[in-house]
Formats: C-alpha cells, sequence, structure tokens
C-alpha cells in the first residue's frame, strides 16, 4: 500500500496465534553484493537541478535501514492483550541507468534484519533466512517498484511477513515528475501473498511542500495523508481467518535534487475485527504503527 509498511498486513498472524510471534540520512554509499552475485560498478550521480525544475527518480546505489514499531490493542475471549512487536530492515538498493519502457533496473537486497528486543516471531519465521535474499525489478516514474523477481523464492516466501516485495518502498509521484507545490492523489492497492491474502485500498492524498537541507543535502519534502481500508481472508498457521478494517495514515519523504531517495517518517492508526470461522470468535483489534526509513553511511 501506499503506506511505508513493510510488516503490512501480513502482522495479522499475531491475531490467530494470540501473542506477537508501517533518522536523518547519511551520504551515499555503494552496497557490498550479495554472495555469488557480481560487484555492483559505482553509480554517478545525476547533475543537481534547480528548484523548480522538475525532479525525477535516478541512479543511486545507497543502504538503508527501515524500522517498524506496532502497538497492538485486541480482545479474546474478554482479556485485553496489548503487544508489541518492532523490526529493522538493513537493505541494499541499487538503481542503474539507462530506463527501459517499465523503468529503471533496480535491486533490493537483505543485508539483514534485526528484531527489536520483547518481540515474538511467528513459528517457523527466521529472520537471518534473509541475508542475502535479493529482488529484481524496475522502478516505475512513479516510484512503484514494479516486477519484483526474488533470487530464492522459498526464502521469500518464508520472511515475506516480515519484509514484504518493497513494490511500495518508494514514495509515489507524478509519473512525469515533482515540481514544488504540485498536489495530486492516487489510489494504491496492495495484497502481500505472505501475509494470507488481506488486500489493503489507501486512497492518498500528497503535496510537494517544500525544499529543506537534509544532511547537506537539498531535498524536496513531500507531505502525504491517506486513508485505507483492508479487507480479505486468509489462513495464518492453519486457522483461516477474515478481516476487515479502516486506517488513517500520514507522513513525510525527502527526494533530493540528484533523484535520490533519503528517507521518510510515517504513523499509521488502524482498527479492524478480526473473524476466526472455525473457533466462532471474533476479535476487535487496534494498530498503531510508527515507521521510518534512514539511508545508512
Amino acid at each position: 500500500m501506499r503506506l511505508r509498511l513493510l510488516l503490512s498486513a501480513a502482522t495479522l498472524c499475531t491475531a490467530t496465534a494470540c501473542a506477537p510471534r508501517h533518522g536523518a540520512p547519511g551520504q551515499p554509499a555503494t552496497p557490498a553484493p550479495a554472495v555469488g552475485q557480481p560487484a555492483t560498478p559505482p553509480v554517478a550521480p545525476l547533475p543537481q537541478v534547480r528548484p523548480g525544475e522538475v525532479l525525477r527518480f535516478g541512479p543511486s546505489a545507497l543502504r538503508y535501514v527501515a524500522h517498524q514499531r506496532i502497538h497492538i490493542e485486541q480482545e479474546f475471549q474478554g482479556l485485553s492483550q496489548p503487544l508489541d512487536f518492532g523490526v529493522r530492515v538493513y537493505l541494499s538498493v541499487t538503481i542503474m541507468g539507462p530506463a527501459d519502457s517499465v523503468g529503471y533496473p533496480t535491486t533490493f537486497t537483505i543485508d539483514s534484519v534485526v528484531v527489536d528486543s520483547g518481540t515474538t516471531l511467528p513459528m517457523g519465521v527466521n529472520p537471518g533466512a534473509a541475508k542475502g535474499l535479493a529482488y529484481r525489478g524496475r522502478l516505475a516514474p512513479n516510484g512503484e517498484f514494479k516486477n519484483p523477481l526474488p533470487s530464492d523464492s522459498a526464502t521469500a516466501a518464508a520472511v515475506g511477513a516480515l519484509i514484504g516485495q518493497f513494490r511500495n518502498f518508494f514514495p509515489r509521484i507524478p509519473a512525469g515528475g515533482l515540481t514544488l507545490g504540485a498536489a495530486w492523489t492516487d489510489t494504491v492497492v496492495t495484497r502481500n501473498p505472505a501475509a494470507g491474502g488481506p488486500v489493503v485500498t489507501a486512497i492518498s492524498r500528497s503535496t510537494a511542500a517544500a525544499w529543506e537541507d537534509r544532511g547537506g543535502t537539498r531535498c524536496l519534502r513531500l507531505d502525504v495523508t491517506a486513508t485505507y481500508t483492508i479487507e480479505g481472508a486468509g489462513e495464518q498457521m492453519g486457522q483461516p481467518y477474515e478481516v476487515v478494517g479502516t486506517g488513517t495514515h500520514s507522513g513525510v519523504s525527502w527526494i533530493a535534487v540528484d533523484g535520490r531517495y533519503v528517507g521518510g517518517e510515517s504513523r499509521d492508526s488502524t482498527n479492524m475485527t478480526i473473524t476466526l470461522p472455525v473457533q466462532g470468535m471474533t476479535i476487535p483489534r487496534r494498530e498503531v504503527t510508527r515507521g521510518t526509513i534512514s539511508v545508512v553511511p
């Protein structure tokens, strides 16, 4: 979805299991190649553009850390269950030129996944297995990561609840480029297969609000608000479930004048109802998610 959620609706696993089982940037760095992959040649930065000219995503080689912290309150069998879940995903992102008809060839490579203290992952989810997993696809002009193909489909399926597929890692911008003061609305529909099937439909309202200095780099700040719905059914740990819900999102992202995405912050508030048909139970659930994406020196 348009939200900066790496965990996505996959955290529904906590409902069926009844236990927890979306910074300032640094300077760009060339990511270390994944094992068995050839080294990526250095990518020359795009020329600087003057404020008022069109800004577009362009080639870059950066390392990021994406941090998600989720606070959950749900009622189960008459008892209130507060849960907290947090994870950091360290990754390298390489965008290579030239672009084709779909976009720039782009690779996401997982460096490591670090679970926050006090967080318990679902049974069978091993964050260490994500190390070296890569997704290759195309970065479209509007910021969508299209046609992601994992380097190991079995590993991707096993850790998908933690990392997703990065389709919406970058902020959405107009396909023709971005200028100061631009305002637009878009709708993004997301389904994470690893989450079991719920569909998230987000209607986002975005504004290119101001030029700002971020760590010595001139950046255009994007302000985003959104409303979204969650609806669908799936299976988690052998148990079928159905879910409906609504939520709100607010966030800010920064894009440098040379086309590099240099990070963002977001907050989401969600109310949903999870139904377990086999058990004949309905679980009200409220979530507050805070997320940051930062460039790692």
